[in-house]
Order: C-alpha cells, then sequence, then structure tokens
C-alpha cells in the first residue's frame, strides 16, 4: 500500500511541476534583462500544485518547511516538504528538497540537502522514500558537477527528479 501512495505521490509531484509556469520558474526582475531563480518563488508554486493534484482523498498530508526544533525524535531540519500524517510516526511517506541548477556554484548546499534526506532515511524519522527536485538548466542541460554529485549518491530510496523547463514534464534522472 505504501508503494502505491508513494508512487501516487511521483505521479502528482511529475504533473504538478509540469504546471509550474515560467514566471515561478525564474523569477521576473525589474530593470534586468533575464530572471532569476528563486527557489522560495518555484516551492511555493509547487506546494499550490501538487496540493491540488494530491486532492483530499490522499491519506498523507502535505506540509512545507516544517520546522522541528523542540520535536522529540527529529533534530532540527526543514526540508522543503514531508508529506506525513502529522502527530504518528509511522506513516511518514516521503521528503523532498528542491535546489536550482545554481546549485552548480555551492555544491556545499546540494550535498547538505542529500545528508538532510539521507537522515529522514533513517531509523528514528524513518521516511519511505526522498526526492531530490533540481529545477532550471545551465545552456540547455544539467551542470556536469550536479550531475556527478547525482551519480554519487550510495542510497537507493532517493529518487532524483529534473525540471529542466517550465510547464515541461520533469526527467526522472535517478530511480530507487
Amino acid at each position: 500500500m505504501i508503494e502505491q501512495d508513494f508512487q501516487y505521490l511521483i505521479e502528482s509531484l511529475i504533473k504538478a511541476a509540469e504546471s509550474v509556469d515560467a514566471h515561478y520558474f525564474q523569477l521576473p526582475i525589474a530593470k534586468r534583462d533575464d530572471p532569476i531563480y528563486r527557489e522560495r518563488v518555484y516551492c511555493y508554486e509547487l506546494y499550490h500544485q501538487l496540493r491540488c493534484m494530491l486532492g483530499n482523498n490522499f491519506p498523507y498530508k502535505l506540509c512545507g518547511e516544517v520546522d522541528k526544533r523542540g520535536h522529540p525524535i527529529i533534530r532540527d531540519v526543514k526540508p522543503d516538504f514531508i508529506i506525513h500524517k502529522p502527530g504518528d510516526m509511522k506513516y511518514n511517506l516521503a521528503v523532498i528538497e528542491v535546489k536550482s541548477v545554481t546549485v552548480k556554484d555551492r555544491l556545499d548546499e546540494l550535498r547538505k540537502d542529500l545528508n538532510t534526506l539521507k537522515y529522514f532515511l533513517n531509523d528514528k524519522p524513518k521516511y519511505y522514500r526522498a526526492i531530490m527536485l533540481i529545477y532550471g538548466n545551465d545552456n540547455g542541460d544539467l551542470p556536469e558537477n550536479i550531475k556527478q554529485e547525482i551519480e554519487n549518491i550510495d542510497d537507493s530510496r532517493i529518487v532524483v527528479l529534473w525540471h529542466y523547463e517550465p510547464n515541461k514534464k520533469p526527467k526522472i534522472i535517478k530511480n530507487y
């Protein structure tokens, strides 16, 4: 049953990302020719689209950046999204981290997010799966150093999606 719920989540996430328009994908800036990547803007729209796709009958709740300070089991980390049944540690479906391709210049941030995903897969939080979503492109491609970091992921429970363009279907580039 949990695997079916996760597959539904992945399908819904792909459809939700496909619904993210250009002005959420890269934010237009006054007096600047090129729009810029802003993770919060993208994440808020993705949250909205994903919440709509999951609907009210999905047995888990989508939560964004839940502050875990003071939690008796989970350390102080805030993934971008968690999909769980709040208040019950037996029903933790997935955790999602999101980064734009500009992280190619700050690989330590990407590694930190990957470590956050791994932490949530551990025995204590014990989420079923984790998803790393990279959005954007660098001259039409995923930067080589990001590809290398993805290849180095040593946990088969982490799925990696690449949302390369607005209103396009993301690609699964690492599946469990």
